[in-house]
């Protein structure tokens, strides 16, 4: 079963990219927002479908016919997707619409209505001659573009070029399982190794190791043998190397680094130790297992040593999460359905966070239908019976003075506040220190959300003195959100560590606008990992809600 799982979680992720990939076309294309609505509402319905019902296209046709706004032509277009991974509309936007066009999509600040002026009225159809446009002040004399506009798009712009050939870990992860999921399939044995297997944020190559009994059916398949005798997927960047199951071991530590570790493990291994398991070789030289996301720090084998590591976090830590969107603001999916969802996930409580007030361009909620969405909460606790709790918080902005949005009539009905920055970003350090300083000393706020603000391959965080907000958050028993958003995961796993020693918890979150972000908590425990975080600093790990709902205070 669990192969076939792995199938048809691939065919699931094909189908979702495939619609997303019209979906970003057809806004490059024309301005008819019903047409493109339609096909935002088919991505929305199966991303929302259990697994199961993807076994088969029937399975997902008879759930089709029952949602309103889903008519005969999209479900055509989920059949074809679903048959054969494309659609005549999405192939005739692909001859339309250039590949170099809608990566301009990926820039911070760019909207589809600029991307067609740029494209359509300036003739820049790429990253590159966006990057010239700039640099000869193409756009300084065009209207709509200002020249703040113009900086922020210059910066991003830099950070895309230098990182535009990096895969987020989430990518990496997906591109993994569909490559690997055949081989898997049919018993071979297959392990990640490399970058992937630490959980970088960003990754430079998909890595594996496969035993080399499985060489011959995996060439059969399709991998492609390199000069140096590695393994290359014919479409997808993958790369399997090579090990005798005998030799397992000692081959998993060498390709999955990094290299100092490696060199300094090969120190401490006699030349011909080998073992079928990494563990086996960690006893030979007297250490207790090192796990990969914790290879990455200089100084693990000091506190391997001196048995300093922390006890490692797995899935049974999370029983809940904070930080979920529902269709009240910009959110996907409804309330109630992203509480079944994590039910689904065997969570014992989340805890709701729309977008407050100020943010008018997420649909933030002016404080009566944030009452209103309190009012569905309590009932839906209600029907649970204490077997599941749901918290009622929001996400509120950080004005630019430093102060939290709403008023305390509002901050007192709810169970929990996130402070996050969402407007004026360009700050120097000072400007930065001073709203958040002033928003960390409101007593309602208990969580900080989006530690410098950073977009991974767009945007770079606002610089901030990291020190000083993990001394104020340990004084005032703040926790910091690790948001798993994949453009995100931060607070980065370098300052986990950090908050640790002050003592300040984390909270693992996903910032889920839909059912299938809340999948993001994977990932994001991988690279949390990384932080060397003892359990009894995240949050997540309590049958109970860590804040008290305020029918109990």
């Amino acid at each position: 079963m669990g192969s076939i799982y792995f199938v048809e979680m691939g065919r699931r992720e094909e189908v979702l990219r495939a619609v997303e990939e019209l979906i970003s076309r057809l806004e490059l294309t024309e301005s008819q927002p019903f047409r493109i609505k339609a096909y935002e509402r088919l991505w929305e319905v199966l991303a929302s479908l259990p697994m199961e019902k993807w076994l088969s296209f029937r399975s997902i046709e008879e759930s089709l016919s029952d949602i309103p706004g889903i008519g005969e032509g999209l479900r055509r277009t989920a059949r074809e997707l679903y048959e054969r991974g494309t659609t005549p509309l999405l192939e005739k936007l692909r001859a339309e619409v250039p590949d170099s066009v809608l990566e301009l999509r990926r820039l911070p600040g760019l909207g589809p209505q600029r991307i067609r002026k740029l494209w359509q009225e300036m003739g820049i159809v790429s990253i590159d001659s966006l990057a010239q446009a700039i640099e000869r002040g193409k756009l300084q004399n065009s209207e709509g573009w200002t020249p703040a506009l113009i900086q922020r798009l210059a910066e991003g712009l830099a950070i895309y070029r230098q990182q535009r050939h990096l895969l987020l870990y989430w990518e990496a992860s997906q591109i993994w399982q569909q490559a690997i999921s055949p081989l898997q399939g049919r018993g071979l044995l297959v392990m990640p190794v490399g970058e992937f297997r630490r959980a970088l944020p960003l990754i430079t190559q998909v890595e594996g190791l496969l035993s080399t009994e499985g060489i011959a059916l995996a060439e059969a398949l399709g991998w492609k043998r390199e000069a140096s005798g590695n393994l290359l997927h014919p479409t997808l960047p993958v790369r399997l190397h090579l090990a005798d199951t005998r030799a397992w071991g000692r081959a998993l530590l060498a390709h999955t680094g990094p290299e100092f570790f490696w060199r300094e493990m090969e120190k401490r291994l006699p030349p011909t130790a080998e073992a079928a398991s990494e563990e086996a070789l960690f006893e030979t030289v007297g250490l207790p297992y090192i796990l990969p996301a914790w290879r990455d720090w200089e100084d693990v084998f000091d506190l391997a040593q001196r048995r300093q590591l922390p006890m490692p976090l797995d899935e049974s830590h999370i029983k809940g999460s904070l930080h979920i969107h529902t269709t009240y603001s910009d959110g996907a999916d409804s309330l109630e359905v992203m509480v079944e969802r994590a039910r689904q996930y065997g969570w014992k409580w989340i805890g709701i966070a729309d977008h407050s007030q100020r943010a008018a361009y997420a649909k933030g909620l002016p404080p009566q239908k944030l009452f209103q969405q309190g009012e569905e909460i309590d009932l839906l606790n209600r029907r649970y019976q204490g077997s599941f709790f749901i918290l009622k918080g929001v996400e509120a902005d950080i004005l630019p003075d430093g102060s939290v949005d709403y008023e305390e009539k509002v901050w007192k009905r709810l169970d929990f506040i996130i402070a996050s920055i969402h407007e004026k970003l360009q700050m120097r350090k000072e400007e930065a220190m001073q709203r958040l300083e002033r928003a960390l000393s409101n007593p309602y706020v208990r969580v900080l959300g989006h530690w410098t603000g950073r977009l991974l391959r767009t945007r770079p965080g606002y610089p901030i003195d990291e020190e000083r907000i993990l001394a104020i958050c340990a004084e005032r028993g703040i926790a910091i959100e690790f948001n798993a958003n994949p453009y995100r995961m931060e607070i980065d796993w370098r300052w986990v560590r950090r908050a640790a020693e002050y003592g300040v918890s984390i909270i693992l979150t996903t910032d889920a606008h839909s059912v299938s972000e809340l999948e993001y908590w994977k990932a994001g425990l991988s690279t949390l990992q990384k932080g060397l975080l003892p359990p009894n600093l995240l949050l997540n790990n309590s049958e109970y809600p860590p804040f008290a709902p305020t029918t109990e205070r």
